[in-house]
């Protein structure tokens, strides 16, 4: 079934004392790109996170977007006491107390009014925050992938109907190919009538020029492989794999034999049918574009 290349997925996994919560965002792109925005300490996951969605994505344009909490809500920072340095401070200050016989309390209040006596650090990151940070993308990228689906699903009906609507002109144009024939053939004697009134007409000659203009605007053979670049087309769309790019070569095959049929013809009803079919590969251009 086809994918669309636009979805959306959010997830969220908890280890111990910590959650992270993982959002991915795609939109339609020619080929893949990644970008993860992670905290600085969670750099070194950022290869096997984007190796993650290329193994369950072929094309499109995504943002991963990662954030790791504790359990009291600090978002990618840890609080802690740097008891090294409040252990000096204090020191010095009973060593002026006794040096200058100073008295009172030294209370947690003037310690913590000392910079660095508590600092927020970064997380520090492990093996087990790197598998809750790749179990999180790809529950975010299953919800995203079931999105494209189900968008997957009204694009391959549209293009189902596009295709039907093709194929009906297609077999309009076939179909009047032995009437132009017997058009051109019947306006050319009547000219030649009007031409030489009393002159006996030469059916071998006529039956020549018919002859040239028949083969000259001869569709057959793009008839022959329009229906099968739409036959192709067909089947690819029913199949569950990714396709975009081979479905855009063939609009650009139909639309090649869609443009030798227009200059060979010299009937303004096949113009405008061919005319038809371009419209309608337009519209199937524009749909392709957000086809996985």
């Amino acid at each position: 079934m086809l994918k669309s290349m636009t979805g959306f997925g959010r997830s969220e996994k908890q280890n111990g004392a910590f959650s992270c919560k993982a959002e991915v965002r795609s939109v339609n792109s020619r080929f893949i790109e990644i970008s993860a925005r992670l905290p600085k300490y969670l750099s070194c996951v950022e290869l096997p996170l984007k190796n993650l969605v290329k193994s369950r994505c072929a094309r499109g344009s995504f943002d991963v977007f990662i954030t790791i909490e504790k359990q009291n809500g600090v978002q990618d920072m840890e609080i802690r006491p740097n008891l090294e340095l409040a252990a000096q401070y204090h020191s010095a200050f009973r060593a002026i107390q006794d040096q200058l016989g100073l008295t009172g309390s030294i209370d947690i209040a003037s310690l913590l009014s000392i910079r660095d006596i508590v600092k927020a650090e970064p997380l520090e990151f492990d093996e087990e925050k790197q598998t809750m940070v790749l179990e999180a993308v790809d529950a975010a990228l299953e919800e995203l992938i079931r999105m494209r689906l189900e968008e997957g699903k009204s694009l391959y009906d549209d293009l189902e109907n596009r295709i039907n609507q093709i194929e009906q002109w297609t077999q309009k144009i076939e179909s009047r190919q032995p009437e132009i024939i017997r058009a051109y053939r019947d306006k050319l004697n009547e000219k030649l009538k009007a031409l030489g009134e009393g002159l006996d007409l030469d059916e071998t000659r006529l039956a020549q020029e018919t002859a040239i203009l028949a083969d000259k605007s001869d569709i057959s053979e793009e008839l022959i492989r329009l229906k099968s670049h739409l036959a192709q087309f067909r089947d690819l769309i029913r199949v569950g794999e990714p396709v975009g790019r081979k479905l855009e070569f063939l609009t650009q095959e139909i639309n090649r034999e869609t443009n030798t049929i227009g200059s060979k013809s010299i009937d303004l009803e096949v113009s405008q049918q061919v005319i038809e079919i371009k419209s309608i590969l337009e519209k199937i251009r524009e749909q392709l574009a957000n086809i996985e």
